[in-house]
């Protein structure tokens, strides 16, 4: 049975070395701490993942532009790609409460709700 890695994967030949390095610390190969060990292996190693996780944030100049001149500050870099993070991601804020009954506003709780 050849075992090949996942097509998010950037560079097989480093899983595969994480892979065999995991089933031989690990009795009991697929598991779920034998995967963690797997996957911090392979991150250690300098291993990337490609997707939607891993991507490139591309940010739009011009919107990022605040003072309109032509140049972005470190400031409007960094809020730039946040925004645009925050696009990919997706998000809508609701609202929940914890516990049950009235809540103050005071103390409700905000969670990210993904799209779609």
């Amino acid at each position: 049975m050849a075992s090949s890695a996942p097509k998010n994967v950037a560079n097989p030949s480093l899983y595969a070395k994480a892979k065999a390095k995991a089933k031989s610390k690990f009795d009991v190969y697929p598991s779920a701490y034998a995967n963690a060990y797997m996957v911090k292996q392979y991150k250690k190693m300098g291993g990337k993942y490609k997707g939607a996780t891993g991507g490139e944030v591309t940010l739009d100049e011009k919107k990022s532009d605040l003072n309109k001149d032509g140049k972005l500050s470190r400031y409007e870099r960094k809020r730039g790609q946040a925004i645009a993070k925050n696009m990919n991601v997706g998000g809508a804020v609701m609202v929940q409460g914890r516990g049950c009954g009235a809540i103050m506003p005071s103390k409700q709780k905000k969670t990210r709700v993904p799209r779609g």
